[in-house]
């Protein structure tokens, strides 16, 4: 019988005053309005976290291992990784690459201008998946090429030294005495990281342990990557103790940090940002359903005569309470769907046209990044349906102050 009314109460019939009655339209489009922003927020802050995510651990890896010496990085002190110290860390469950590298800043100087940074020497067993993703021009070397004098710059860098792909520039290093290399441009990447992108070149191995004159097991440090599925700190645990039993063995001293304590100041603003989603979830949440009360109490009171007669034929409080409690359920239902609808047809524009920008300089990437994931969208429907249903007994309370008496004396 409650679903029989509530369906008659909802219908469109003038009669019944139902679907197209405006309280009924406030209320859907109240919750539809919420769930839409509550989606967008969602996408946008998952799609930022796990975009700057991707693009430190595309530069650093998981977990990064260098020597803890002091001083300047021109200075900086060799760490020796045997061959077997790194197929022990592969061989760990948690871990899925173990790839040495050297870093060495430098100065390039063209006719154009000069900039500084970070050349950083990656090996035949590194992987460059990340690197090839986001080349712009030109291309890495194939892998093993014994020729070590090229370098890839970042988009920004070449522009500001005025290079091309194919162009020569001179290296210089500040060592014992200024060094300098004549170098090949191969290519030119961008990931729309500017904090990286400035700072960071990429060049063969080779070149720079040469200048260093390090042995070939010799390196700046190591990048470790982990499986999916295996968290941060977890993996962390397991490979410093591996590396602890290592270094006590070799009497080498380590600096073992994960991506998020060497962009600390970077992975707090992104906890900021989770904060910021709480606090817009709950405000959604509460107009939402302050809307949904309004708009079924705005109902309740226009059909008290209804009330009245369900009472008069011998309806209890309950039943008349269950039967707008479906009739609230119906109007929730709507406004989801076509927030639903809207919020997701809202991410996925963005996530495939990029028509939002953004200053990279600011805000580490080009466009607002988008994720819409399954999981956290069923999840976020049935908090809201449940909430909302539960806001629903407040209005509906009122029906049990009202009298037949009263409500049928002016029908």
């Amino acid at each position: 019988m409650e679903q029989f009314i509530a369906r008659r109460l909802y219908g469109k019939g003038k009669d019944m005053g139902g679907g197209s009655h405006p309280a009924s339209i406030i209320a859907t489009t109240g919750i539809a309005l919420g769930l839409i922003v509550m989606i967008v927020t969602i996408a946008v802050t998952r799609g930022f976290k796990n975009e700057i995510r991707d693009k430190v651990m595309g530069f650093t890896q998981h977990i990064q291992v260098q020597g803890s010496y002091s001083g300047p990085m021109a200075t900086q002190q060799a760490v020796a990784f045997p061959d077997s110290v790194l197929e022990t860390l592969r061989s760990q469950d948690c871990v899925s690459k173990a790839q040495p590298f050297v870093n060495k800043p430098c100065i390039i100087r063209t006719e154009q201008a000069f900039s500084g940074f970070v050349l950083k020497g990656i090996g035949a067993d590194y992987d460059r998946s990340f690197l090839e993703k986001h080349i712009v021009e030109g291309g890495l070397p194939a892998v093993g090429d014994s020729v070590g004098t090229w370098v890839l710059l970042s988009q920004e860098t070449a522009r500001t030294l005025g290079l091309h792909v194919g162009d020569k520039a001179d290296v210089h290093f500040m060592q014992d005495r200024i060094r300098m290399r004549r170098v090949t441009v191969c290519g030119i990447y961008e990931t729309g990281f500017s904090t990286y992108d400035r700072m960071t070149a990429i060049c063969g191995i080779d070149m720079l342990q040469r200048l260093n004159g390090w042995e070939q097991d010799e390196y700046s440090g190591l990048e470790i990557g982990l499986k999916d599925g295996v968290l941060l700190d977890d993996g962390y645990i397991q490979v410093r103790s591996q590396l602890d039993g290592w270094q006590d063995a070799s009497d080498q001293s380590l600096l073992v940090r994960t991506m998020e304590q060497i962009n600390s100041g970077l992975f707090a603003w992104l906890d900021i940002l989770d904060m910021n989603v709480w606090i817009i979830l709950a405000l959604m949440m509460g107009i939402a359903g302050f809307t949904m009360i309004s708009g079924l109490l705005i109902i309740i009171f226009e059909r008290a005569q209804t009330i009245g007669t369900l009472k008069a034929l011998g309806a209890g409080n309950g039943l008349v309470r269950r039967i707008f409690l479906r009739l609230a359920s119906y109007i929730i239902l709507k406004g989801m769907a076509v927030g639903n609808v809207i919020g997701i047809g809202l991410c996925l524009i963005q996530k495939y046209t990029h028509i939002i920008p953004l200053d990279p300089v600011n805000y580490y990437l080009d466009h607002v990044p988008m994720q819409v994931g399954l999981g956290w969208l069923l999840v976020l429907n049935a908090v809201m349906l449940v909430i909302s249903m539960l806001m629903m007994l407040v209005p509906t309370a009122v029906i049990s102050r009202i009298e037949p008496a009263r409500s049928l004396r002016f029908e």
